[in-house]
């Protein structure tokens, strides 16, 4: 079985190199903080090395990728992508992968990870691999972006927001009719849902669920909408698509579109249906999303 092994760098690895004298000072304090990055650049270690033992008990062929040095050669003719970090590591893996390979996350510092898409950690990866052939699966729905009718950027598994790069700026957009001014349109699949879209007042949804969560973000008396695709015109002049968090943006300008819709799917080894269902079962519903609306709700929009 061939396995590529995405890790990530843990923040103490990433201040060490920095040429930052803040940063280079902060990291010769003996204070809390300081010590808390040191503790959790061991347990990353302690992980790693988990992991490769893992794999060498089943006489895996490996391939070890650092998250920052990803490209499409690494993912061909693998049998089994593994994410070593927490959900953000997961999430930069799925980016590369089609729906014919199974990727593993292992949690790389449970105590401080909450790791929704991991599986595994240092304890029990090496019975989860020894038991791969057996063990559940979730099929994942990811969504698919088009920007002016063209495909664009990878299977957004979490989250999307369409925005001005300037968190403080106004961003305006159209859709259908209904034209809006507010801080960024924000959509989230079923995974995703218990993320940002969660902190943000969106509800959490089963897990199959093929649907996209929305949000006009910064609209007075908002609320979440469920779609089955989304389709909008950009107002703003220099806006910003961002997939998946942070680390990647497309650009949308004034007068291009942005399309979402139904993606393929991924599939994750883990039950994580049943993540969900126990993280519905203890979330009191304080802003539920409508059943499926066509068009976006009238409180939430500017008319011209």
């Amino acid at each position: 079985m061939r396995v590529l092994v995405v890790y990530k760098k843990s923040a103490w690895e990433l201040f060490s190199s920095s040429g930052d004298p803040n940063v280079s000072a902060f990291l010769a304090e003996s204070g809390r903080d300081a010590d808390t990055f040191r503790a959790s650049h061991s347990i990353q270690k302690d992980t790693l090395r988990a992991v490769a033992g893992a794999l060498a008990a089943i006489d895996a062929k490996v391939d070890l990728a650092y998250r920052g040095d990803l490209a499409a050669p690494r993912f061909a003719g693998i049998d089994l992508a593994m994410s070593v970090g927490g959900d953000g590591t997961f999430i930069e893996t799925s980016h590369w992968l089609g729906d014919d390979t199974p990727v593993l996350g292992v949690n790389s510092d449970p105590s401080r990870s909450v790791g929704f898409f991991c599986a595994a950690d240092a304890d029990n990866v090496a019975e989860t691999l020894a038991g791969l052939a057996s063990a559940p699966r979730t099929r994942v729905e990811r969504a698919a972006v088009r920007i002016d009718g063209e495909p664009a950027g990878p299977p957004v598994l979490n989250d999307i927001l369409f925005a001005s790069p300037n968190p403080a700026a106004t961003t305006r957009y159209r859709i259908g009719d209904v034209r809006y001014r507010n801080s960024g349109l924000l959509a989230c699949t079923a995974a995703g849902s218990t993320a940002w879209m969660f902190q943000e007042g969106g509800q959490p949804m089963p897990i199959a669920d093929p649907r996209l969560q929305v949000l006009h973000r910064g609209t007075r008396d908002a609320r979440p909408e469920l779609v089955e695709a989304l389709s909008l015109q950009s107002l703003t002049r220099r806006g910003r698509v961002f997939v998946d968090g942070e680390h990647l943006h497309l650009r949308l300008g004034i007068g291009q579109s942005l399309e979402l819709a139904p993606g393929p799917p991924l599939h994750v080894v883990g039950d994580l249906a049943g993540r969900r269902d126990t993280f519905l079962a203890r979330t009191e519903p304080t802003n539920p999303c409508p059943p499926n609306p066509a068009k976006p709700s009238t409180p939430a929009a500017s008319t011209p």
